[in-house]
């Protein structure tokens, strides 16, 4: 599922950039060499909606700043129907980027290099449902901090409105797993593969960005 939202996420970026493309092509565009801010809203991204703001700091360098923020539950009953689980998911994502814009033949085309902070949190308890009581916990502790590098395009029109797109690579060191078990449980190799690669596909090591804004 995971895979199909990231394909789909693909596929709207390639047609808003080719949208933009278009539109640039018959609007008159205006240099980022003539703003030094910019705030957006992240209306897409595998990671959540945000906000981001960037600064000019020179007329190839901006500093960037983003934060974004995605949640989410589920719950389902075993196959023998004597256990509950519930799952959750709870991530924060804090990017500051720098990043380096080619020159104007080329507008708009950037690379960006930069920290991230995560404050990310996934666990599964499993309960009873016989007498409720929980039988295990099994919780994932990521890494909060790392770096981040990534290419986009940026396209900013005489009104001040702009809009970008960009693909970011997290580089961070792998989560570790804690597995709680209580006395009348056991999660063997097979159910901690299940639990990982569920894991895995709430810990994307890649993100898609779509994001709308004002320069000014």
């Amino acid at each position: 599922m995971i895979h199909q939202i990231s394909v789909r996420l693909l596929n709207i970026i390639i047609g808003v950039l080719l949208f933009f493309t278009t539109l640039a092509s018959n609007a008159t565009a205006s240099s980022l060499n003539d703003k030094d801010f910019q705030i957006q809203a992240i209306v897409l991204s595998n990671l959540g909606p945000g906000l981001g703001f960037s600064y000019k700091f020179t007329d190839n360098f901006w500093f960037n700043l983003e934060a974004q923020s995605l949640s989410g539950d589920m719950s389902e009953n075993s196959d023998d129907g004597l256990t509950r689980e519930e799952s959750g998911f709870d991530s924060q994502t804090t990017f500051l980027n720098l990043r380096y814009y080619l020159p104007a033949a080329i507008n708009g085309l950037f690379a960006q290099i930069g920290v991230v902070n995560r404050n990310w949190e996934a666990k599964k308890e499993i309960y009873s449902k016989q007498n409720g009581q929980r039988k295990a916990v099994y919780r994932v502790e990521y890494p909060a901090s790392g770096y981040n590098l990534g290419v986009g395009k940026s396209w900013i029109f005489s009104s001040g409105l702009t809009t970008s797109v960009s693909f970011v690579r997290l580089i961070t060191d792998e989560p570790t797993i804690n597995y709680e078990l209580g006395n009348d449980w056991e999660c063997n190799s097979a159910c901690q593969a299940d639990f990982e690669s569920d894991v895995n596909k709430y810990s994307p090591k890649n993100v898609l960005f779509l994001n709308f804004g004002y320069s000014f």
